[in-house]
């Protein structure tokens, strides 16, 4: 073969791999004294000598490393088309001409699955901006985006890719996504079961067969949630004693519109086993004997993985209390397939005890570190203890201007008996200014707030409010430091004027008032739960008169006078361990209170009141709470009763729904309600946020039962007198305070009660 030839297969070699190879000479190979690199733009020009097979000073061979040098080029993908040339006599030239990356990408058409979601798919797949494009791409970003539409059973979905081209050889990809209906699952069948009736086993799935409720989404098929149905039944068998059990099969057929799915899942069931024996092993220092009673498993019970599971997390937190925060415990099983039993081995390694080195706060943007560490039970430089760490997380989720918070201790990195704690915050609104116009169930309302809860980031509360309907008009400023003294000592100021015309409320004793005084009170924290409360009022009210006030008020003004002046001293005490202050979904408070009017008042009584409110979570999603409350009271000195312009009431959003504001009790000489020295209420609700809504959110609905009623004094209290309601309620923490509305229907009434089914009001219930 003569040189001519061979230079022309080889000029053909290279054309097939997309390049052209020039040469000056030839014939020869040289010694490399400098390689340029031309055409380059954003690929740097260390990244393409290194993908280069030669280097200077190397002897470079047309007839072999021109081949090479190509190839390895273009299998970077970064290339759309390189030519290699020799200039003068021992300079290697490599121009490059890049392929264009991606500069935008952009999804429209998607409803059902966010784009952040469809975005980090992508970024999965390789694809995101700055990448290199080339046609490959948009199979895969199909398939990609295909595959994250199957796993949430939109087999019907279209995609459409549009390129377009950029300045500086850049392309945008414009995504169009035609979503389709979800495929809903018309049967599911599993086979294999004989311990359990389908119907069992079926009623545990998440997956649900076609119904027509549309608020309903447990019919529409998910890969993701039969996933975890599958583990759903292996927890449900495990927990049994079905040790063996497996799902031998999963198979998911569609109908050919792709908008029925059929499942049906294959198992076995296998024997039921029980616990043979039980060994604990491991060198701890809490003795084996407190480990062994945290157990909940025991010999002779049918084996239950659930018990094992929580046994083994019941020792950890133990060990953990000790400050052995990786302690871990493994189980062993020996199972014996003849005797159907299992010996079971907790093999406990408690490790080293670990020390808070740091405590760092991330996420908030406008409240002070020492807001935050004053709420922290767990210090740096202590021992670790999760007791003490879930307790500073419920310190800080219960601040009225935090709305979530989450802690994570990650070991520092070179030793393995320190953690640092990283406490992640999400900070709420904590300031409204409002200005409003309504019409409430106590008539048209104007009202104008400000509220700060968190003022200048230091966690004082400042609120201003003025409210006016038809029945009381009020000015009321009010600030709160919560640590007023290191030791957490609390201070509250307030300051208001109000004025009541109780003729237009058309329930209670008609009668006109004007009061106006200041209060200042402290809270001394007692234990970690408990808090004691002391402060002093002083309080002036002038009454009038109307055509209509009954008798038993003009009697009162005529034997007392119409303008007192009360020095009032309260004593509390609450017992609080809910989870958060608003919207509670655990835990419970309790309220004692005693108000007095000190000797040498213009009116001296006293009023006492105890308050319990309990949250139990039903589920993730739904919440029992039951309220409580006994307010009892009378007169001292001159007086036999409570004033009537300081009794108590009830009816109403605030006490018992369905029946008008303060319209239940004893009644006057003109047939309105008159309040009284003696009052019991209680409410029993089950609470759950809207559809589609998590909690804690700043929406919930509640199914609701109110009942009580007021008396005359403690003396006349008749649980046959109780008024009872039941109903439904929202409460919406809207920017202009907590909206209520109540659908209620009175039970137990009586003809002379007024009744008042829908109900709703502005401010604060808690």
């Amino acid at each position: 073969m003569n040189r001519g030839l061979a230079f022309l297969l080889l000029f053909l070699a290279a054309s097939a791999l997309a390049g052209s190879v020039a040469y000056a000479q030839q014939n020869n190979s040289f010694v490399i004294a400098d390689i340029i690199v031309e055409g380059n733009e954003r690929i740097e020009l260390g990244t393409i000598l290194a993908n280069l097979p030669v280097r200077a000073q190397d002897e470079f061979d047309p007839a072999t490393d021109s081949g090479r040098a190509l190839r390895t080029l273009y299998e970077t993908g970064l290339f759309e088309d390189v030519v290699i040339k020799r200039r003068g006599a021992n300079i290697l030239v490599i121009q490059v001409e890049e392929r264009p990356s991606i500069g935008s990408i952009s999804i429209d058409g998607n409803d059902k699955i966010p784009t952040a979601d469809l975005e980090s798919s992508l970024r999965q797949a390789d694809i995101a901006l700055g990448r290199v494009y080339n046609r490959s791409i948009l199979e895969t970003v199909e398939r990609e985006l295909r595959r994250v539409y199957f796993s949430a059973g939109n087999y019907g979905s279209e995609i459409d890719i549009d390129v377009q081209e950029l300045e500086r050889n850049r392309v945008a990809l414009d995504i169009d996504i035609v979503e389709g209906a979800i495929a809903k699952i018309q049967h599911i069948n599993i086979v294999g079961n004989e311990a359990y009736t389908q119907e069992q086993l079926i009623d545990l799935l998440q997956s649900q067969e076609y119904t027509p409720n549309p608020f309903s989404s447990r019919d529409e098929y998910s890969q993701v949630k039969l996933a975890a149905d599958i583990e759903t039944l292996r927890s449900f068998y495990q927990d049994r004693g079905y040790i063996r059990f497996e799902v031998v099969s999963t198979q998911v057929s569609i109908s050919p519109d792709k908008r029925d799915i059929y499942i049906v899942i294959n198992i076995s069931e296998g024997d039921r086993y029980s616990v043979r024996d039980i060994k604990l092993n491991g060198d701890v220092d809490v003795s084996a004997d407190e480990l062994k009673r945290l157990l909940l498993v025991k010999e002779g019970d049918v084996f239950a993985r659930k018990d094992i599971v929580r046994s083994s997390n019941a020792i950890t937190d133990r060990l953990g209390q000790e400050g052995f925060a990786f302690a871990t415990v493994e189980v062993l099983p020996d199972i014996n397939d003849e005797t159907k039993d299992v010996g079971l081995n907790f093999l406990v390694q408690q490790g080293n005890r670990v020390y808070v080195r740091r405590i760092l706060f991330t996420g908030q943007y406008k409240t002070r570190d020492e807001v935050f560490r004053r709420e922290m039970r767990q210090f740096e430089g202590s021992r670790f203890s999760p007791a003490l760490v879930s307790r500073s997380r419920i310190r800080l989720q219960r601040l009225p201007f935090m709305q979530a918070v989450s802690i994570t201790t990650p070991r520092v990195p070179g030793t393995d008996d320190q953690v640092d704690l990283v406490v992640n915050v999400t900070e709420g609104p904590s300031g409204s200014f409002s200005a409003g116009l309504g019409f409430g169930t106590e008539g048209a309302t104007v009202n104008l707030a400000f509220s700060q809860e968190n003022l200048f980031g230091t966690g004082q509360s400042m609120q201003f409010a003025f409210d006016n309907s038809d029945v009381t008009r009020q000015l009321s400023l009010s600030f709160r430091n919560p640590y007023f003294t290191d030791d957490g000592i609390s201070r509250t100021l307030r300051a208001f004027i109000s004025e009541t015309d109780t003729s237009e409320s058309e329930s209670t004793s008609t009668f006109l008032s004007s009061s106006r005084g200041a209060s200042v009170s402290f809270g001394v924290p007692l234990s970690e739960f408990s808090t004691f409360r002391v402060g002093g009022a002083y309080e002036r009210t002038e009454i009038g008169t109307t055509g209509s006030t009954p008798d038993d008020i003009n009697d009162f003004i005529r034997d007392n006078g119409d303008t007192f002046d009360s020095f009032n001293l309260n004593v509390g005490f609450t017992y609080d361990t809910r989870n958060r202050t608003v919207f509670a979904t655990k835990g419970a408070v309790n309220r004692l209170s005693l108000d007095f009017s000190v000797p040498g008042s213009d009116i001296t009584y006293y009023r006492a009141g105890y308050g319990l409110e309990f949250y139990k979570a039903i589920t993730d999603r739904y919440t029992f709470s039951t309220t409580i409350r006994v307010d009892a009271g009378a007169g001292y000195g001159d007086f036999e009763r409570i004033p009537f312009f300081r009794r108590y009431f009830a009816g109403g959003v605030r006490t018992l729904r369905g029946y008008r504001s303060g319209s239940l009790g004893p009644r006057d000489s003109v047939g309105n309600a008159s309040g009284g020295d003696f009052r019991t209420l209680g409410t029993v609700e089950v609470i759950f946020p809207p559809p589609y809504v998590e909690e804690p959110g700043a929406t919930r609905f509640s199914l609701f039962s109110d009942f009580g009623n007021v008396y005359n004094d403690i003396d006349d209290f008749d649980r046959d007198e109780f008024r009872v309601s039941y109903g439904v309620a929202f409460v919406w923490l809207s920017p202009v305070g907590p909206l209520t509305f109540s659908l209620a229907y009175p039970y137990n009434d009586r003809p002379e009660d007024e009744r008042q089914r829908f109900q709703f009001t502005i401010g604060s219930i808690f």
